[in-house]
């Protein structure tokens, strides 16, 4: 199907194949056609013999009305699942320009879902119950009211990760015949809070977070700017964000109103089959959106080793699922897209004497706690705490100044919601000896002075502080050492029972133990970094992306890349939307700037990076897709040099045996381990990192 005038780009004939398949699934059949055809979850009844009089039966959730049930009401959209780089996002600003709409004028308002939790005992037994019951007409219709009263006339609702905000703005001026579609950011603490301001535009553009907001205020679905309107088109982008069905996101988006809905997502499986789910549901697939159907012919036949649930899967996204890859070919035996090569290598660095030592005792001293949970058959009980272990160990690899970094230093950097939380008790209020209000006042007064307190175990300045929910503070390892469990145990001062989780690190300017900048030395990986780095810098002018899923990480880096005077801009977590846009726009068009540091998480999704032709992977990641996710960034449309991505792997430590993990996770996502066997997998995948 060949783009609208307005778009100004030429698609390349796989996206026109898009286009026209996105296109074919909006329509679905004709008005008429769907209007005189029943719903394919139900069925009809005649009361008698020769009667005209029928009444309609919903064979999955048991649900009856006199009404007749068209096919106006089935799911109009899908998943537009193409690999990462082969251009989503263009795909659906031409199909928005090709079908343009408001919500609710071509076709009857679509039911709103149920509040109620799909994975709910009686969701479960509403959909799975053999006797059904008819409803009298006059509930059916007063339901129906109540769930189709948000107010008509959206466009095109478009929600992101923040990180994508500017771009999909972007997208749409470069490609879009100025003036013809308004776009409008729904974002940021000065949005305008009005519906009127939302349908006065073609085009809204918000994120999780924000839907997630509004769906947590009271009456959201009458009240709530997003939730109220009725819109023509929603489009998730990123869309396995909403994997977790039960997550405040997942649930914001599933009360959303519109007559058609689409997933945008390079990866719909994540890590493990129920992430489609989601997409499934907010889609509004009957019968698997409710999840008793979706658990009893797919999730549990696929976990018990039974191949008919997968099948199952394909029959249920074949109609409703497009993915295409890099290393895909048209009907000639050709690729659909040729893009400049991409040479992938791993980095193979190796520790000096004194970072071997180092790790090494790290390494025994978590081998004898995770062995003495293999020893009482607690290991998948103790989970959080033996990823916790691993955690050090991988920071080891990357530098040991990470294992002296001081945890998540900023969630109580405001010092009054600091001493709020102690004298409420803690997050939920529960502390039983909570402390007086002076004594809170002296212990935040030390902590804004610089103050360090006496650990009262060991009689030195605490190390590595912390603050007990009692408003204890001592050093981190005298506290833990003191418990006979790892789990938990009494405050060395007041005796209250605490456990490891309640346990906060005191505020400091700094989140290293040490002056890092005073302290300095390279650690091998960042040698290797750097060499890599200083070598690209002499051959020419060639950008590189440094990715590492540690935001201290990042902050270490910085300090030999400003005194080699590298040229460099920095994108993670903390950044606002507006400061995002900045520094990506900073990396494309300043020439000077030849690095620039991301974190994993925010930079790992759909932003678009191709002014660089070097990736650096700092840290093996437990979820191969994730890092493929954050190359993609890179290699893709636009790309127009040949691409080196380096994996820097330290030889002989968990780094190396991580790679055998990822292995086995790909075994798992293929379907070939049963419900039991994943269990034993994850424990020897435990003991192997462990070995």
């Amino acid at each position: 199907m060949e783009p609208p005038n307005a778009l100004q780009c030429e698609l390349r004939s796989y996206q026109k194949q898009a286009l026209h398949w996105m296109t074919q699934l909006e329509i679905g059949l004709t008005r008429e056609d769907a209007a005189d055809t029943l719903h394919p979850c139900w069925e009809a009844y005649h009361l008698a013999e020769g009667s005209e009089l029928a009444f309609y039966l919903n064979v999955f959730s048991g649900e009856a009305t006199l009404d007749f049930p068209s096919a106006l009401q089935t799911a109009r959209g899908g998943i537009l699942a193409d690999a990462m780089g082969l251009g989503k996002t263009v795909m659906t600003i031409s199909l928005i320009l090709a079908n343009p709409g408001r919500g609710g004028m071509d076709l009857p308002k679509v039911a709103k879902p149920s509040q109620e939790d799909p994975n709910s005992p009686s969701g479960l037994q509403l959909c799975l119950q053999e006797e059904s019951s008819i409803q009298s007409t006059n509930q059916i219709k007063d339901s129906k009211r109540s769930r189709s009263s948000a107010q008509l006339g959206g466009g095109t609702l478009i929600v992101c990760p923040m990180t994508l905000l500017g771009q999909w703005k972007t997208e749409f001026e470069t490609h879009v015949v100025g003036g013809l579609m308004s776009v409008y950011a729904y974002y940021g603490h000065d949005r305008l809070r009005e519906r009127s301001a939302l349908t006065d535009h073609d085009i809204v553009l918000t994120t999780y977070g924000v839907l997630a907001s509004e769906w947590s205020q009271p009456n959201f679905l009458e009240e709530g700017p997003l939730h109220s309107i009725h819109w023509y088109r929603v489009v998730l982008d990123e869309a396995h964000t909403i994997k977790a069905f039960r997550s405040n996101a997942s649930q914001a988006v599933f009360q959303l109103t519109a007559d058609r809905r689409w997933c945008l997502t390079g990866t719909p499986i994540q890590n493990k089959l129920e992430d489609i789910f989601s997409l499934l549901h907010f889609l509004r697939v009957e019968p698997w959106s409710n999840y008793g159907w979706w658990n009893k012919l797919v999730q549990k036949p696929f976990e018990d080793g039974d191949v008919r649930g997968l099948k199952l899967l394909q029959a249920i996204l074949r109609p409703l699922m497009l993915r295409r890859t890099k290393e895909s070919c048209d009907k000639d035996g050709r690729p659909i897209l040729v893009l400049p090569s991409a040479d992938m290598q791993v980095v193979e660095c190796e520790l000096t004497e004194a970072e071997q030592d180092f790790y090494q005792a790290l390494y025994k001293k978590s081998k004898v706690k995770f062995d003495k949970f293999v020893e009482q058959g607690k290991v998948l009980h103790n989970y959080a705490s033996i990823l916790e272990l691993l955690l050090r160990l991988r920071q080891c690899c990357d530098h040991p100044f990470l294992v002296l970094s001081r945890g998540d230093t900023a969630e109580y950097a405001d010092l009054g919601k600091l001493a709020n939380r102690f004298l409420v008790g803690g997050k939920d209020g529960s502390a039983i000896n909570r402390p007086t209000k002076a004594y809170v006042k002296e212990v935040v007064e030390d902590l804004k002075k610089g103050n360090k307190a006496e650990c009262p175990i060991c009689l030195e300045a605490a190390e590595d502080a912390v603050l007990t929910p009692c408003a204890h503070c001592m050093c981190r390892e005298c506290l833990f050492a003191s418990w006979q469990s790892y789990g938990g145990g009494l405050c060395p001062i007041c005796r209250q029972s605490l456990s490891r989780q309640d346990i906060i690190t005191a505020p400091s300017e700094s989140r290293f133990q040490i002056d890092v900048e005073v302290n300095w030395t390279e650690s091998s990986k960042v040698t290797a970094l750097l060499q890599n780095l200083e070598a690209l810098r002499a051959s020419g002018s060639s950008k590189s992306i440094v990715f590492s899923q540690w935001t201290a990480f990042l902050d270490l880096l910085e300090i030999p890349l400003k005194r080699k005077k590298f040229q460099f801009v920095r994108l993670d977590g903390t950044l606002s939307q507006q400061q995002r846009e900045k520094v990506l726009k900073q990396f494309s068009s300043n020439t000077s700037i030849l690095v620039m540091l991301i974190s994993l998480k925010a930079g790992g999704v759909g932003i678009n990076l191709t002014a660089a032709s070097n990736a650096f992977l700092l840290d093996p990641w437990w979820n191969p897709a994730v890092e493929e996710q954050a190359i993609m960034r890179i290699h893709r449309i636009g790309q127009t040099k040949a691409v080196s991505i380096k994996r820097f792997i330290v030889k002989g430590t968990v780094e190396e045996r991580m790679q055998q993990v990822q292995a086995r996770k790909q075994r798992m996502v293929a379907g070939a381990l049963n419900n039991e066997e994943v269990r034993s997998a994850r424990i020897e995948e435990l003991k192997m990192l462990f070995r």
